[in-house]
């Protein structure tokens, strides 16, 4: 069975987008991730003749675009008031992965509670059909990150859907954040993980929210985790994510390394 593969989150690194994809070639990653919500590299600002240059540029470096990221801060899609622009946002970009020839899109639901209420299961119901159609029609998986959700409820909520094309993507940083534990991710949503975040964390006390650290920092053991996701049946991609930190480069640089001794 073929193993999973290693990605970085370019917007981390925290560099204009050509001189990050650089920096991502150098530090020996072969695939990235990047936000398409916005900026040089999304659908309201990349013409047809830049899509071919990005293209043309990635394959120069020997870089392929393993993921593109929707909507993943603000309020959800539950929300009466933003969920509809967030929808159309994400329906763009899953045009716009199409496009590019990326065969997964993430987004996170928006903070919601442990147990939404009927009103927000059904918003939320809607719009996930929306994009499962959009997904099923283009042939893009649409992966829903597991930060602000609980896996079980997520679990429950793509269960309800059941589409083919959407599925989880587990964010081990998150989870721990949340209280959970990525390294049982497999039995939290058995069968569904289409896409990986690996970062470490800790985890919050007395009903606090835990917060991010460089790896080997925090409570994720890479080599259960791992073991973990490759017993489940994923080969995906694993994009390494560091969201907070002040020298992104050297930690991205040990955490490949950490990662590249249990793959190997």
């Amino acid at each position: 069975m073929e193993k999973p593969k290693l990605a970085i989150c370019l917007d981390d690194l925290r560099q204009e987008p050509k001189a990050a994809m650089q920096q991502a070639r150098t530090l020996g990653f072969g695939a990235i991730d990047i936000s398409a919500v916005s900026g040089p590299i999304s659908p309201s600002e990349l013409s047809s003749t830049g899509r071919r240059h990005l293209l043309k540029h990635l394959g120069d470096l020997g870089l392929r675009l393993a993921s593109l990221r929707g909507p993943s801060s603000g309020r959800g899609y539950h929300d009466p008031f933003e969920g509809e622009r967030r929808l159309d946002s994400m329906r763009r970009i899953i045009g716009f992965a199409r496009d590019l020839n990326v065969p997964v899109v993430s987004t996170t639901f928006g903070p919601i509670a442990r147990d939404p209420s009927v009103g927000d299961r059904e918003r939320l119901r809607e719009c996930l059909t929306q994009m499962a159609d959009d997904a099923d029609r283009l042939g893009i998986i649409v992966c829903i990150e597991s930060a602000g959700i609980a896996s079980p409820v997520l679990n429950r909520i793509l269960t309800e859907i059941n589409c083919p094309y959407l599925k989880a993507c587990c964010d081990s940083g998150a989870m721990i954040m949340q209280g959970e534990d990525p390294h049982h991710v497999a039995e939290a949503l058995p069968g569904r993980i289409g896409l990986v975040r690996a970062r470490d964390a800790v985890a919050g006390a007395a009903g606090t929210v835990g917060y991010e650290v460089a790896l080997g920092e925090g409570q994720l053991n890479p080599a259960v985790f791992l073991a973990t996701l490759i017993e489940a049946g994923f080969s995906g991609d694993i994009i390494l994510t560091r969201t907070t930190s002040r020298n992104p480069v050297a930690e991205f640089s040990q955490a490949r390394a950490e990662f590249v001794k249990y793959l190997s």
